[in-house]
């Protein structure tokens, strides 16, 4: 369908020229090499709502057999499982119980008070701070 002319990089992924030219390159002629490789593997361009995935989440890794064509919903999906934090285990230092926290709030509540001190819920801070002022 397209021969690959050249390759280069940028903003993580590898682009390329082909001929004939694609029909949604950009004003430069480029276009991702990825998704060129997976429409040449399925000798069609991709419809509208479909998107290459790296199935080792690995942009320079454009092995054909390492890419596969997704819908968008399900690409993005994929994509924020990933991204979900662990929650990393705090002490209760009024208590003594043990809870989660996800580290963007772990972060938050640290820099709250110059001890760095992390509690369960309002009513320990309180207690806490009363007796420990």
């Amino acid at each position: 369908m397209f021969r690959i002319l050249t390759t280069c990089k940028g903003g993580g992924y590898r682009f390329c020229r082909t001929d004939p030219p694609h029909p949604r390159r950009n004003a430069k002629g480029l276009y991702p090499l990825h998704i060129v490789l997976m429409e040449n593997k399925l000798s069609r361009l991709l419809r509208p709502g479909e998107e290459v995935h790296h199935r080792d989440e690995n942009k320079a890794n454009d092995d054909p057999e390492n890419l596969e064509v997704l819908t968008k919903s399900s690409h993005a999906k994929l994509h924020a499982d990933n991204r979900t934090p662990t929650p990393i285990p705090c002490t209760c230092p009024q208590c003594g119980s043990v809870f989660d926290v996800k580290p963007a709030v772990l972060r938050t509540r640290v820099g709250r008070n110059k001890q760095g001190l992390v509690f369960c819920s309002r009513p320990c801070a309180a207690t806490y701070w009363a007796t420990h002022p």
